[in-house]
């Protein structure tokens, strides 16, 4: 008996969908209902009430309650009374809960494979402590893409086209098509409780190939995301509890302040049922033009209409379309050309939202019956498609020759990744000379998606053997790892230069020359030219003259963060030593507190079969540069002092 079980974990609620034996998953109800409310209790004696059992508790004490732990995901703990809980105790108790009812629904089968959806723009730290919530709840753990599950599940329910990518035999059927057009672009609106989140998404008709630079999730991958954190179903809630109290108050300010604030049971029981009743109106609101909430005394009911709805959330909903059209913009679309935009979340049944998206930027959005089981049904469909097109189990590394992927997209995207990649038979050869010392060596690996080669001068393989995917775009407002992941050997970065990619000036120094294009200019030294070099990565490839076969060479890499962190390298040290410590044995001797080239860094090295790579890792500002020095024995001359004389020159522009 076979169980796989997808969780779309929610900031308000949680949505669970299972499939046994390969059946057509379906949706796990709950205490009667199709979502479980993503609320915590912590009990005094230390037992954790999930979903429904945590809100009727809310009710004696809502000091213990926490309606919405996926907002507090980087907080590390939660004080729940006189309780401190960690949030990922808190998560791991309500995706306990969410596992235990999918396994009743199968008849206590064990769990094989357990997917959980998280935000497009969840970095390493984030998604670590999803996975780390889920524990031992099944043999597998999967994380996807909340936008791409969503993607997988609307093509999947349109029409699929029978015509099969190029490159691939008749019957392998891997496009689907939407009113009539092959889905290439999409974008998803999701308005969920707590947060709005809008990404584009793309189809990527390598699944199911050979894995690839730019990993794609179920035959998608994200080409760019915003989202509003501070905005869902609980603002327009609070919105339109406001205005009933703006209406009702006024024969009794007093009155409705004790409501709304007072501490003793009575009250706060009142307080739970009248902000229930708010959340039925504004659902009602949304089937029907008017109704009415019921309100304790002294106060009568309160009337609303769909009019008044729409006057408190016209404003935020704007800002929403906008982002929407941010994001549009920054995948490099315009609105028309999108296949369709899809809506999302319980809170996307407003009529309004598809309203505006429809006045604002020309598309006619579409929607379900239940567009909050979307994400958890489509993620559990973007697993099985992930196995139907390799034929090997989820998580089981496939990665093509000559190609490498950020390590947080390996950590944070199980689906259409794998896991950590087995090391070489070869044992690691540790640096001649220690970190701090002049004229390092280095492991083999290159900054994110650099293709690098690892036997020496081998051609490339044929376009058959291995068929990169697109490079994933710059996302400026999301924070990009430093930490690579190189996955082969056997394609030359020469073949993956871009054109023009790099701009580069003749300093009149007799040492080399000054490459400058993105925020950061580095001497190449003499004797070294730029082999390679990708626009969307901000990075340029160095190699020795006369070297095209060998695997010496550096890499030079630009990741953009969310925020300005200065020159303080252990903000960033810390996120790196955490995926350094996942990753296992292949990385070595971390430190956060290295000097080399006169300069401050973060360094690691990583082995590899053939070469070894040192890391140097520079921070200022929004910007991380990092520095990959890789050499393999007889080169470890000839990259010593070509590594030393990069580092320091390595200027941060922005």
């Amino acid at each position: 008996m076979s169980l796989r079980v997808a969780v779309d974990f929610g900031t308000s609620s949680t949505c669970v969908v299972a499939s046994l034996d390969d059946r057509e998953p379906q949706v796990v109800v709950i205490d009667g209902h199709s979502l479980l409310p993503s609320a915590v209790y912590a009990a005094q004696d230390g037992t954790l009430f999930v979903g429904r059992e945590a809100e009727r508790h809310a009710a004696v004490d809502p000091s213990r309650y926490e309606p919405h732990p996926k907002r507090r995901i980087d907080e590390g703990e939660l004080l729940l009374g006189s309780s401190v809980v960690p949030v990922r105790d808190a998560v791991g108790a309500v995706l306990r809960r969410a596992v235990a009812e999918a396994r009743r629904f199968a008849g206590d089968a064990a769990v094989d494979v357990l997917v959980l959806t998280h935000p497009a723009d969840w970095g390493v730290m984030r998604t670590r402590v999803l996975r780390q919530s889920a524990g031992h709840l099944a043999r597998e753990v999967a994380l996807v893409p909340e936008p791409v599950a969503a993607a997988v599940f609307h093509a999947a329910t349109h029409a699929p086209s029978h015509a099969a990518p190029a490159g691939y035999p008749r019957g392998d059927e891997r496009t689907v098509t939407f009113r009539g057009r092959t889905v290439d672009a999409l974008a998803v609106l999701d308005v969920g409780g707590g947060t709005v989140d809008v990404s584009v998404v793309q189809q990527d008709a390598s699944v199911g190939a050979p894995r690839s630079a730019g990993e794609s999730h179920g035959g998608f991958r994200v080409l760019a995301t915003r989202g509003d954190p501070g905005f869902g179903g609980a603002d327009i809630d609070q919105a339109l509890l406001e205005h009933v109290g703006r209406s009702v108050s006024v024969t009794d300010p007093e009155a409705w302040r004790e409501l709304l604030d007072g501490r003793d049971l009575a009250t706060r029981r009142r307080r739970r049922v009248l902000r229930q009743d708010v959340r039925d109106a504004k659902e009602t609101l949304s089937r029907h033009t008017y109704t009415d909430v019921p309100l304790p005394e002294p106060f009568p009911d309160a009337h609303v209409t769909r009019a008044d709805l729409e006057g408190l959330i016209t404003a935020p909903l704007g800002r929403v379309i906008e982002m929407a059209s941010s994001a549009i913009a920054g995948a490099g679309f315009h609105a028309g050309d999108l296949a369709g935009l899809f809506l999302v979340g319980g809170s996307s049944r407003i009529p309004l939202i598809a309203r505006l998206v429809h006045e604002r930027l020309g598309i006619v959005p579409t929607t379900l019956d239940q567009p909050e089981t979307v994400v958890a049904r489509g993620a559990l469909r973007a697993v099985l498609v992930e196995q139907a097109g390799t034929g090997a189990p989820v998580g089981t590394p496939s990665p093509p020759a000559g190609t490498a992927v950020p390590l947080d997209q390996q950590r944070t995207a199980v689906v259409g990744s794998g896991d950590v990649p087995t090391r070489g038979s070869r044992p690691p050869v540790r640096p001649q000379v220690p970190p701090t010392a002049a004229g390092q060596g280095a492991r083999q690996a290159v900054p994110a998606a650099a293709p690098v080669p690892q036997r020496g001068p081998e051609p490339p393989p044929p376009a058959s053997a291995a068929r990169p995917a697109p490079s994933p775009p710059a996302r400026p407002s999301r924070p990009r790892r430093a930490l690579p992941w190189l996955l082969g050997g056997g394609l030359a970065v020469a073949a993956a230069a871009v054109a023009g990619a790099v701009l580069l000036l003749r300093s009149g120094e007799p040492n080399g020359t000054t490459i400058a294009r993105y925020d950061y200019r580095v001497t190449a030294p003499a004797e070294w030219t730029q082999a390679g070099g990708d626009e969307e990565r901000k990075q340029v490839v160095l190699r020795p003259e006369g070297a095209e076969g060998s695997d010496d060479l550096i890499v030079v890499q630009q990741f953009d963060l969310r925020r300005d962190v200065g020159d303080d390298l252990d903000r960033v040290a810390d996120e790196i030593e955490g995926l350094l410590e996942e990753a296992g044995d292949r990385y070595a001797e971390f430190d956060r507190d290295a000097t080399y080239a006169g300069r401050d860094v973060i360094y690691y090295t990583e082995a590899g079969e053939q070469s070894e790579t040192d890391w140097f890792v520079v921070v200022n500002g929004r910007v991380q540069v990092s520095v990959g020095c890789q050499y393999t024995d007889p080169g470890l001359e000839r990259v010593e002092p070509a590594c030393e004389q990069v580092v320091r020159t390595l200027t941060i522009t922005e």
